[in-house]
């Protein structure tokens, strides 16, 4: 694996652009704290709390990990990108496994919140998948071959 120096700017942007995606998460956790801010055992089901605290720990891995994962990118270590596939798809791999096990106990698909708060489908579906899509991009940058197979250089 190559690693390729990036230019200042794009260092630059790289840092922001992290502090943008957690600062909007934590904006979202603080406009909707109930959705998030509960004790994953307080109903006493063991499962149930299992699968509460896996949903816990992947809104907080998408809350922070972008400040965290591009912050030390734009400071030249650029083998941290690899961690953001699990960045990016926690949350919404813990939210499946929530609303199937909720499914299963009570025969209802609890997803409506996502038309009743639409910045829910922005947290929940369109920022992971910018996330892998800027993984991509930032990937190839570093490997002998990119995406498609041919090397880049810069």
């Amino acid at each position: 694996m190559s690693n390729l120096p990036i230019p200042n700017t794009t260092r630059a942007v790289v840092a922001t652009l992290g502090i943008f995606i957690s600062s909007l998460f934590w904006l979202v956790v603080a406009t909707y704290p109930d959705f998030f801010l509960f004790s994953p055992f307080a109903n006493g089901e063991p499962v149930r709390s299992t699968i509460l605290t896996l949903t816990t720990a992947g809104w907080l891995l998408i809350a922070n990990g972008p400040l965290v994962i591009f912050a030390m990118y734009a400071m030249g270590k650029y083998s941290v990108i690899r961690l953001l596939p699990v960045i990016a798809l926690t949350w919404p791999i813990a939210l499946i496994i929530n609303h199937v096990s909720l499914f299963i106990r009570d025969g209802v698909w609890y997803t409506g919140y996502l038309l009743d708060y639409p910045i829910f489908v922005a947290t929940d579906l369109l920022l992971p998948l910018f996330l892998i899509s800027v993984w991509l991009e930032l990937k190839a940058r570093h490997t002998d071959r990119s995406i498609h197979g041919v090397h880049v250089a810069e």
